[in-house]
């Protein structure tokens, strides 16, 4: 990427279109060109790329608000740690096609503020903790 004509038809600079499209509550994938309106879910839920166990919104959140700690995220999450919160754990995790999108919207938010403060590392701590938690570990 070159960074030329990054944003451009959107009229918000990079990052806007994600933004504004995940704020409207567009569908999960519905930014992949081979998925149609009338693709609910064009993996059927069958397939997903976290590696970790069924779980409600209630569940996760409660995990990451322990991954947080005590300090809440102050004001809206950055978009671009919210386009990676949304698209590589919360589109991902096996449950998800069963929250409803203010629980989906609540996911990503923290996810986002996990990614933003501790980047990769944070997302591998969620994963394990969500791991032993699937277990009865946690």
């Amino acid at each position: 990427m070159n960074g030329a004509g990054e944003g451009a038809g959107d009229g918000g600079g990079p990052g806007s279109g994600a933004r504004e499209a995940y704020g409207a509550g567009v569908p999960p994938r519905a930014w992949l060109p081979d998925v149609g309106p009338e693709d609910e879910d064009p993996l059927a839920g069958a397939v997903t790329g976290l590696d970790v166990p069924e779980a409600t919104a209630t569940e996760v959140t409660g995990v990451l608000v322990r991954l947080l700690g005590t300090t809440a995220p102050a004001g809206l999450p950055d978009p671009e740690a919210l386009l990676i919160a949304r698209v590589l754990v919360v589109d991902e995790h096996p449950s998800a096609a069963r929250w409803s999108e203010d629980e989906r919207r609540s996911v990503a938010g923290l996810t986002a503020a996990l990614v933003a403060r501790h980047g990769e590392e944070g997302v591998e701590a969620l994963v394990r903790e969500l791991r032993g938690a699937g277990r009865g570990d946690g």
